[in-house]
Order: structure tokens, then sequence, then C-alpha cells
């Protein structure tokens, strides 16, 4: 068993869609790939169907496994990201990066804007990972 919490906006538009388990739901994914594109972290290339949810909030620390706290990592910076010196934050349900003193000596926090994967010319030319 277990539950899935799901809020509607007055458009009947998702708003929040939550899980009491660690892995999210493919209804959770899908909405995460439109909302992100691709890898969240500026200046990848990677497109959503290549690339795995990362909790914000870490899910061993309480974080939950909803669309509000869950951004696309591509592998490589879903396996750095802890030691990379990366951060990333939700604001009003969109993410926020602030990349490492070394690439920003501003420490800036920066929205992900639209991915390069995202935009309707590259759609078309996505491949899917093998398995998908």
């Amino acid at each position: 068993g277990g539950f899935q919490e799901i809020v509607f906006g007055p458009n009947n538009e998702v708003l929040t869609l939550s899980t009491e388990k660690r892995f999210f739901t493919r209804a959770q994914r899908r909405a995460i790939a439109a909302r992100d594109g691709g890898c969240t972290i500026p200046g990848c290339t990677i497109p959503a169907a290549w690339c795995e949810v990362h909790h914000v909030i870490p899910w061993h620390l309480g974080g939950k496994t909803n669309i509000d706290n869950g951004v696309l990592l591509c592998w490589y910076h879903h396996h750095s990201i802890d030691t990379s010196g990366w951060q990333i934050r939700m604001v009003k349900g969109k993410p926020e990066v602030r990349a490492p003193l070394c690439y920003d000596p501003t420490q800036t926090w920066r929205t992900t804007g639209n991915h390069r994967a995202a935009r309707p010319e590259f759609r078309s030319r996505q491949a899917r990972p093998p398995g998908a």
C-alpha cells in the first residue's frame, strides 16, 4: 500500500504530486521533465530522457518525494552533486542553481532557464537511451 497526494490548481493543473516512497513515480518524472527539459546544471546538454531525478533536500534527511523537491540531473551531475560544489534550491516551484566558486566568483543563484533539449527544434532529434 501507500498513498499519493495530488494538489490541483484553479485550472486543473497539477501543483503538487507526492509519494511517501523514495523513488519518483512515472507521473512525477514526466512533470519534472516538462518543467526542467534536461539536466538542471547550466551548460549541460543532456535531455530529460537521459536524466535521473534528484531530491533537492535528500530523502534520508526528510526531503519529500514530490515535484517541488525533484530536479533532473544527468548521471554525471547526479553522482557528483554532493562533492562538486554545485548547489540547487527550489524557489516557487522552480530550480535555481549556484555554481562552485571556481566557475562563479560571485556565487549568484540563477534560474535554470529554458534547457536546450526542451526547445521544439531539438525535441524531434532526441534519441531515447537504450532500454527506455
